[in-house]
């Protein structure tokens, strides 16, 4: 697949087949993931993948975060019910995703939370996907509850930047229009 292809063809799966992704696969995804750029070339991300009983762990605690959230996408889709009740069944289920991949940062040299090389790595992660034929969806609403998460995964001293159910699409997602106006170019 040509690296154009890729970055037009990706889309975010949120409906995923129940079949299982090979940890063979999983580890291929991740190490691509990691061949991202990042600050002080310090790699400070970190990635656990979860499945089974912790995974279903997981989605009660996003189910929770979508009720702490829904109030708030009420007022904004006020005109548009479905959505908010498309979101909910989606924090309910995670699309049936077999698999999370839970991204973390840790801090750089700043002693600041490196969430910039970490979103770089998840990118990578996102297209080393959808070249294996798989679906995925970085996703951050559930970052309310991180400290939850954090205490189901035994996690300490890194940042959660987002959650990414990955697994072999059950949906074809329509192709948004790119936006215009997004670039000036300056001194041409």
């Amino acid at each position: 697949m040509e690296l154009s292809e890729a970055i037009k063809g990706r889309r975010s799966v949120r409906k995923f087949k129940s079949q299982a992704v090979s940890r063979e696969t999983l580890a291929k995804l991740l190490d691509l993931a990691v061949w991202a750029p990042s600050g002080m070339n310090r790699q400070e991300w970190f990635f656990q993948v979860v499945q089974g009983e912790k995974k279903d762990q997981l989605l009660n605690i996003f189910s929770s975060a979508f009720e702490t959230m829904r109030p708030n996408l009420e007022k904004v889709f006020t005109d548009k019910p479905k959505i908010v009740e498309g979101m909910k069944q989606f924090f309910q289920t995670y699309g049936g995703a077999p698999v999370f991949i839970m991204a973390y940062a840790g801090k750089g040299p700043s002693g600041q939370w490196d969430t910039h090389s970490t979103a770089l790595a998840v990118h990578n992660l996102l297209l080393a996907a959808h070249a294996e034929g798989l679906g995925a969806v970085w996703t951050d609403g559930i970052l309310i509850k991180e400290a939850e998460i954090n205490a189901a995964l035994g996690i300490e001293g890194r940042k959660l930047v987002a959650a990414v159910p990955v697994g072999y699409p059950d949906e074809v997602p329509r192709i948004p229009p790119r936006r215009g106006g997004r670039v000036q170019w300056v001194g041409f």
